[in-house]
């Protein structure tokens, strides 16, 4: 199986202390231990295709671009229930999902998850579908 990201950088963006806390925690320990540090280490791994995943970003009054690599390389990927911080897209790059149907989210699961297409696959999609809808 091949991965899209050589790594992937999970990020508790809920506030400032926990996102400085986690990007503090994936820093390797030969690097200095801060966010400067950390995103000086992210901004010089220049071939790798890394994912920076900022989750729970729903606080507006948190700057979250002051945390971003200065570099091209890399991805970064917000999620947030907050519509105003789509100003942190690339124009035409930010992504709302919507209510959908539970075939849809099902079609994206696989999808975004680039499982094989197999019957066992599928089914296992639908249960996982079938739990997230529970919690609607």
């Amino acid at each position: 199986m091949s991965y899209r990201f050589s790594d992937i950088f999970y990020i508790d963006a809920t506030n400032q202390q926990t996102l400085e806390a986690d990007l503090v925690a994936i820093t390797p320990t030969y690097v200095e231990q801060s966010v400067d540090a950390c995103k000086h280490w992210l901004a010089t791994k220049h071939s790798q295709n890394w994912l920076l995943f900022f989750d729970n970003a729903d606080d507006v009054q948190l700057n979250l671009a002051k945390f971003f690599p200065k570099c091209k390389s890399g991805n970064i990927l917000i999620t947030t229930r907050n519509p105003q911080l789509s100003i942190h897209a690339d124009q035409g790059a930010d992504a709302k999902v919507a209510d959908m149907n539970p075939e849809d989210a099902k079609c994206l699961l696989m999808q975004m998850s680039r499982a094989e297409k197999t019957d066992k696959n599928k089914k296992l999609a639908a249960i996982i579908v079938k739990v997230l809808f529970l919690f609607l």
